[in-house]
């Protein structure tokens, strides 16, 4: 059906990959496809990765919001409670009745999204690709801000926060968010009511591609639950230490998102050469599927070598 679809649009002549994109069935599949593909191949180096960001960001995320709940009875890390809590409050049925107090949180969180949109130019997690570290510091920044200022106000925390939240917002095929678990406790029970039904569907008889699905599912299971656990765990931390240390607990979470960014700097010194020639790949095989060619010398090596992308262009 596919193949009779492509010939009908092509006809005779030889139809691109950037042409054959626009087909809906073609996409489809090749998108399931690559899904599995990226689940199931994964760098030791990018598994390891995206666990180690995930649990340490989540921790410090689930310290945040126990700590400016612990001052301000407000949860920061997430907007559907304010959202709603404007219109509670405008309607007279939540105290106090200043709705305009949950309007900020939830537009300093977007603004927080849109400052670190600017700053990293995708969703999903390319270690040294892309400025992370700027992102990190200016998160923890934030929430030095609000230390200083003896925590205020809580729109600085819920503006870091939204920051922190759209650094990383996807890695295989996991959506990944690590300053709320609702996605999280979504991703988790649905992998494993799949994983469920396809042994009582299958009886513990799985082909190939039922397997690669599996492999995929139980990944994904595997990193939301440390997701939830280390958000749970930044919650108790962030608690127990409002509880000795009043405001300072606050350098917790500042000081966790510091470090990542540090170690990010490191990763990057470390892993210089190699993470520019991953670039120079990834843009010469951008170029080549949408049509546009090589336009430049280092490409132009990378097309002709004995690299995957390479043998595929050819």
């Amino acid at each position: 059906m596919v193949r009779e679809q492509l010939i009908e649009e092509g006809g005779d002549r030889q139809m691109s990959f950037a042409e054959a994109l626009k087909n809906n069935a073609v996409r489809h599949v090749l998108l399931d496809q690559l899904q599995i593909s990226d689940a199931l191949n994964p760098s030791v180096r990018e598994q390891i990765g995206i666990h180690f960001v995930g649990i340490v960001l989540s921790i410090a995320a689930g310290a945040c919001n126990a700590i400016a709940f612990a001052k301000f009875k407000y949860y920061v890390s997430h907007v559907s409670g304010s959202a709603t809590g404007i219109g509670l409050r405008y309607m007279k049925i939540q105290e106090p009745y200043d709705w305009m107090e949950p309007a900020f949180l939830v537009g300093y969180f977007i603004a927080g999204s849109l400052l670190c949109g600017l700053i990293v130019h995708s969703n999903g997690m390319k270690l040294g690709q892309a400025r992370y570290e700027v992102v990190l510091f200016l998160v923890s920044a934030l929430e030095m801000v609000c230390w200083a200022r003896k925590i205020q106000n809580p729109a600085w925390l819920a503006a870091a926060m939204g920051v922190q939240n759209a650094m990383i917002t996807s890695w295989s095929t996991a959506v990944v968010r690590t300053t709320h678990m609702t996605g999280t406790a979504t991703d988790l029970g649905s992998s494993l009511g799949r994983i469920i039904m396809r042994f009582l569907r299958l009886k513990c008889s799985l082909e190939e591609e039922d397997w690669n699905h599996h492999v995929a599912d139980r990944k994904k299971l595997v990193l939301m639950i440390c997701l939830l656990l280390s958000f749970i765990a930044g919650g108790y931390i962030g608690a127990a230490a409002w509880k000795a240390y009043d405001i300072h607990s606050l350098l917790i979470p500042a000081g966790l998102t510091f470090t990542l960014g540090v170690v990010h700097i490191i990763y990057c010194i470390l892993n210089r050469e190699e993470v520019e020639e991953e670039k120079v790949e990834e843009e010469a095989f951008r170029r080549q599927i949408s049509g546009k060619g090589i336009d430049d010398e280092e490409q132009q090596e990378v097309a002709e070598g004995n690299t995957a992308a390479a043998q595929f262009i050819r």
